[in-house]
């Protein structure tokens, strides 16, 4: 039995797919599928079974041997990081986070990051609400962000970090249309544009169209903040966004506020990890900074 096939292993239990462990780990489906084949020969037992066409669930077996796999996974990583290159920290530290959130605030903690760890790798990919707490449980990730109201697993620990205030804006053509608290209403002929990745916090929106009882006809999802908020400049559609990424259009007249709703529009930055793994160092620091960065009420 090697550490690598408790890997794979692992990866292919939190992602219940082969085809999806191999994309994650860079393999080819075959390989994963005789790392798997191999260490089922050598326990003498199946470890998964179907659940679909394309999915797999963990047999009784499986769910025993993913304990000991997680605690085998904490092992390897305190051997690393107390016996490699002792006294300098090293490694990867990887995270789903916001794009708002690593544009606007994010700067000067990773520079002093960078000072107080010169030799970690750091990774920063947008965030993924839905495929997030499978990634971080098959440890493809050691982080989540999220701007949401609520992120709720029972196998992660969600801490809130503080309220990030949320604008509707549009073009100022629409002036006219919004100028009530009713406008709203008046831009339903224009698309609601939404980010691709970094849009977690839709959900608050949705509940206020609940609310209100307005069903949105038209929604586009764009792939990036800069291509939504220029879209908007062009006088195309309407979204909302994190106050400090549209502060700047809106303070310079390119995009103006629709005052649709009488209460200010905010959802939460949330840090998200695996309950009870073990956490390197570096990581423990890296929260810590988090923490310390945000300890003050965000503004635009």
């Amino acid at each position: 039995m090697e550490l690598y096939q408790l890997t794979t292993f692992r990866t292919i239990a939190a992602l219940g797919s082969f085809s999806q462990a191999a994309e994650v780990l860079g393999y080819a489906q075959s390989t994963v599928s005789d790392q798997i084949k191999n260490l089922e020969t050598e326990l003498q037992t199946s470890l998964f079974k179907r659940a679909g066409s394309k999915k797999v669930v963990l047999t009784p077996a499986g769910e025993a041997l993913l304990k000991h796999a997680e605690k085998m996974s904490d092992i390897e990583q305190e051997i690393k990081v107390s016996l490699t290159q002792p006294g300098e920290a090293h490694g990867t530290l990887s995270m789903r986070i916001p794009e708002t959130i690593s544009i606007h605030y994010l700067p000067p903690l990773i520079s002093h990051f960078k000072r107080q760890f010169p030799k970690v790798k750091l990774e920063m990919n947008n965030c993924s609400y839905f495929g997030l707490a499978e990634e971080l449980k098959a440890g493809v990730i050691d982080l989540g962000f999220l701007i949401a109201d609520s992120y709720d697993s029972p196998e992660l620990v969600t801490e809130t970090i503080c309220p990030v205030p949320l604008l509707m804006v549009t073009h100022p053509s629409h002036a006219q249309a919004v100028a009530s608290n009713e406008g709203m209403y008046e831009l339903l002929d224009e698309p609601l544009i939404l980010p691709s990745n970094d849009c977690s916090y839709v959900h608050t929106l949705e509940k206020i169209l609940v609310e209100h009882k307005v069903k949105i006809p038209l929604v586009w999802h764009l792939n990036s903040l800069n291509a939504i908020i220029q879209s908007m400049v062009h006088g195309v559609g309407y979204s909302v966004l994190p106050e400090a990424a549209v502060k700047e259009e809106v303070n310079a007249g390119r995009l103006i506020v629709i005052p649709w709703t009488r209460r200010k529009i905010t959802a939460s930055l949330l840090m998200i990890c695996q309950r009870n793994k073990w956490q390197p160092p570096v990581q423990q620091s890296f929260m810590q900074m988090i923490r310390d960065e945000f300890s003050t009420p965000l503004t635009g």
